[in-house]
């Protein structure tokens, strides 16, 4: 005759705590994957965010290139109808920043398809 607790068979008491010590590995298991899938939208979104920054950085950067070029040919323009070499001066001065800002413009985009790598890994 099994044994019996406090008018519990033995038996059932194991299969109890059996059923219980499961549903707690159970319950464990899952909050492991919420707080890993958490910590891994975290870091997505924290990726995405840098890639949105650095794309409108490279926005500006180009917008900066697009006007200083502008202004260097108006300067060009300026100097050819007045015959004043200072103002080829300043074209000039204006064309190295833009060439300045066009290797910030690599660089840029070298950082940028460098996130865009480590998003789709993650």
């Amino acid at each position: 005759m099994p044994h019996m607790i406090c008018g519990i068979d033995q038996v059932d008491a194991l299969l109890a705590a059996n059923s219980a010590r499961q549903k707690y590995n159970l319950y464990l298991e899952d909050s492991k994957k919420t707080a890993e899938a958490e910590q891994s939208d975290k870091k997505r979104k924290a990726v995405s965010d840098q890639i949105e920054e650095v794309k409108k950085k490279k926005a500006r950067l180009q917008q900066d290139i697009s006007s200083l070029e502008a202004s260097a040919d108006t300067l060009l323009t300026k100097a050819e109808t007045k015959h004043a070499i200072k103002y080829v001066t300043e074209a000039n001065s204006l064309r190295r920043t833009v060439k300045e800002k066009a290797e910030e413009v690599k660089t840029v985009e070298l950082q940028l398809d460098e996130m865009l790598q480590q998003l789709q890994n993650n």
